[in-house]
C-alpha cells in the first residue's frame, strides 16, 4: 500500500452497516442449510471490504467530524428516532414493528391471524438490530438501541455527504438538506387567499391548490419527491439505506475505486427497502460498465446472488398490492398531462437547467459528478412513470437514491461555483435558487424540533406499541384500505415452504 492510500475505514464501517442485518434476517428466518452457507458468504464479503476497501482521499478532519455528529444528533433528536422527540404517525407503525421483532419469536408468523398464518413481509433492515438486542436484554431498553443504529447511520450519511463535498463538506452538508423543488409555487396563492379572508376580501380558493402539484389522474395518484428532512422524520427505514448504499456507489465513480461490491451493496439495500434496490439499479449498472471486470467480481456474482435471491422471493410473497400501476393510464386529458409535465419541471427540470448553464460557462461540476446528476435526473423522471401504494411509495422511495444524489451534486456544484472567479451575479444567482427551493425543508427545521410539525404526533412507544394494535397484522383497517396487507406475506408460498424455517409458536 503506497504513501498515499489508506484502508476506507469509512466504506468498511458503511458497508458493515448494510449488510449486518442482512445477516440477522438470514439467521432468524432462514433454515439452517440456507441460513449456514449465506452467512458464510456475507461474512468473506465483509472481510473482503474491510481488506480491499482502501482510497487515496484524505480523511475527513477532526472539526468535520465534530459537525457531523452534531447534526446527526440534531436530526435524531427532531426525528424522533430513540423517542427523544415527538415522532410522526408512521411511528405508530413502526413502534409496532419493534415491539413484534422483541416480542414474538422469528421469523415472525402471526398464528390466527388469516388464512395460512400470515408471515411479517416489510423492509426489517432498519429494525433488525434493534429487535435483536431488544430481544437480548430487555424491551425497556429498545429506544436506546433504536436511537443509537439510527445515529450511526445518520453520522455515515452525513460523513459521506461531507467526504464528496471537500473542502467544504459542512456547508455541502447543510445545503444538502435543504435542497428541494419548487413544487410549492403552484400553492403559493394559499396564503394569499387566506390573508384576503382575514381582511374581508374574499378568500375562494384558486385553481392553484394543493392538489394541483401532487395529485394527477383519475382517481388521484399522488407524485411527491420527498424532502430530505422530510425522509429523516416519516422514513428513516427506508433512507439511511438508500443514502448509504447511494454513497458507496459514488465512492466508486468519484474517487475512481474499483466496482468490486457495487451488485453487492445493491442486494443488500433489498431488506432496507425493494423500491430503493430498484432506483438504485441504474446506478449500480453505470459503475459496472464502468469497469466490467471489477463488475463481475465474486463479492457481486457471488455475494449478490446469496444475498439477492432469498431476500426477492421473500418480497414475492408479500400480499397484493390494493393500489398499483401505469400512471399514464390515469392522465385523463390535457390538464393532468399539463400538471405532470409542470411537476417535473418544478421538482427537476429547473435544477437540470440551471446546472446545464454552470456546466457549460464554468466547467462546474466535475465530469464524473456531471454524469452522475444527468443519470439521476433520468431516474427521477423515469420514477414517475408507474404507482405503487396509497400514497404512491413507488415514486417516493425509488427516488431516494437519485435524489440523495441530485442534492449531493447540486451542492457541491453551489459551494464549488461560489468559491470560484465567476462573476457574483451568476453566483448569487445560482445559492438563491437552491435556497428559494427550501420552503418545506426550512419549515421542518422551524417545526419538528418543537414537536409542531403535521402529523407529529403519535401517541405510543415501542413498549406502548401494543396500545395502538396487537400486533401488526391486527392493525384497524382504514375505509377501502386494508393497513395491515401492507405488512404481511403469506407463509404459503416458494419462500414460506421452502426457505424459512418454521415457527409453531403461537
Amino acid at each position: 500500500m503506497s504513501d498515499n492510500v489508506r484502508r476506507d475505514t469509512l466504506l468498511t464501517v458503511t458497508m458493515a452497516y448494510l449488510l449486518v442485518p442482512n445477516i440477522i434476517f438470514m439467521v432468524g428466518w432462514l433454515k439452517p442449510v440456507w441460513a449456514i452457507p449465506i452467512t458464510i458468504v456475507a461474512a468473506l464479503c465483509m472481510l473482503d471490504v474491510g481488506r480491499r476497501g482502501v482510497t487515496d482521499a484524505p480523511p475527513l478532519s477532526w472539526r468535520a467530524w465534530v459537525f457531523v455528529l452534531a447534526f446527526a444528533l440534531f436530526w435524531a433528536y427532531t426525528a424522533g428516532i430513540g423517542e427523544l422527540n415527538v415522532q410522526t404517525t408512521d411511528y405508530f407503525k413502526n413502534n409496532l414493528i419493534f415491539r413484534d421483532l422483541i416480542t414474538m419469536s422469528w421469523p415472525v408468523v402471526y398464528h390466527g391471524a388469516g388464512l395460512h398464518d400470515p408471515m411479517l413481509c416489510y423492509y426489517v433492515a432498519y429494525y433488525l438490530p434493534t429487535g435483536l438486542l431488544g430481544k437480548v436484554f430487555g424491551l425497556q431498553y429498545a429506544a436506546a438501541f433504536s436511537l443509537a443504529w439510527g445515529l450511526l447511520g445518520l453520522a455515515l450519511a452525513f460523513a459521506w455527504v461531507c467526504r464528496f463535498g471537500r473542502p467544504h463538506g459542512p456547508i455541502v452538508l447543510l445545503l444538502f438538506t435543504l435542497v428541494d423543488s419548487f413544487c410549492w409555487l403552484p400553492n403559493f396563492d394559499r396564503p394569499v387567499h387566506k390573508l384576503a379572508s382575514l381582511l374581508g376580501l374574499g378568500g375562494s380558493h384558486g385553481v392553484l391548490g394543493a392538489p394541483f402539484a401532487w395529485n394527477l389522474g383519475t382517481p388521484p395518484i399522488r407524485m411527491d419527491f420527498e424532502t430530505t428532512p422530510s425522509l429523516m422524520l416519516w422514513a428513516p427505514q427506508h433512507a439511511l439505506g438508500a443514502w448509504l448504499a447511494a454513497a458507496c456507489i459514488m465512492h466508486s465513480v468519484l474517487e475512481r475505486r474499483p466496482a468490486r461490491h457495487v451488485v453487492l451493496v445493491n442486494a443488500a439495500v433489498l431488506l432496507w427497502s425493494p423500491f430503493v434496490a430498484v432506483g438504485l439499479l441504474p446506478f449500480t449498472v453505470a459503475a459496472c460498465l464502468r469497469e466490467p471486470r471489477h463488475g463481475l467480481s465474486w463479492p457481486n456474482l457471488l455475494g449478490g446472488t446469496a444475498l439477492g435471491v432469498p431476500l426477492v422471493l421473500y418480497f414475492l410473497a408479500h400480499d397484493p398490492q390494493q393500489f398499483a400501476g401505469v400512471l399514464f393510464s390515469h392522465l385523463s386529458g390535457p390538464a393532468d398531462w399539463a400538471k405532470y409535465t409542470l411537476s417535473l419541471v418544478l421538482a427537476v427540470g429547473v435544477f437540470w437547467a440551471a446546472t446545464w448553464l454552470v456546466r457549460r460557462r464554468y466547467g462546474l461540476p466535475d465530469p464524473a459528478l456531471w454524469a452522475l446528476f444527468c443519470l439521476a435526473t433520468l431516474v427521477l423522471v423515469a420514477s414517475t412513470f408507474v404507482y405503487m401504494g396509497r400514497f404512491n411509495d413507488w415514486v417516493m422511495r425509488t427516488s431516494e437514491p437519485a435524489l440523495f444524489v441530485f442534492r449531493v451534486a447540486l451542492a457541491c456544484t453551489a459551494v464549488a461555483l461560489w468559491r470560484s472567479n465567476a462573476p457574483r451575479r451568476h453566483r448569487v444567482t445560482f445559492a438563491l435558487l437552491l435556497l428559494l427551493s427550501a420552503e418545506q425543508p426550512v419549515k421542518t427545521y422551524l417545526l419538528a424540533p418543537l414537536g409542531k410539525l403535521g402529523r407529529q404526533d403519535t401517541t405510543t412507544t415501542i413498549v406502548t406499541a401494543d396500545h395502538y394494535a396487537a400486533s401488526v397484522a391486527r392493525m384497524p383497517a382504514q375505509p377501502g384500505w386494508d393497513l395491515a396487507s401492507q405488512y404481511l406475506g403469506s407463509t404459503d408460498s416458494v419462500f414460506g415452504r421452502w426457505l424459512m424455517k418454521n415457527n409453531s409458536t403461537p
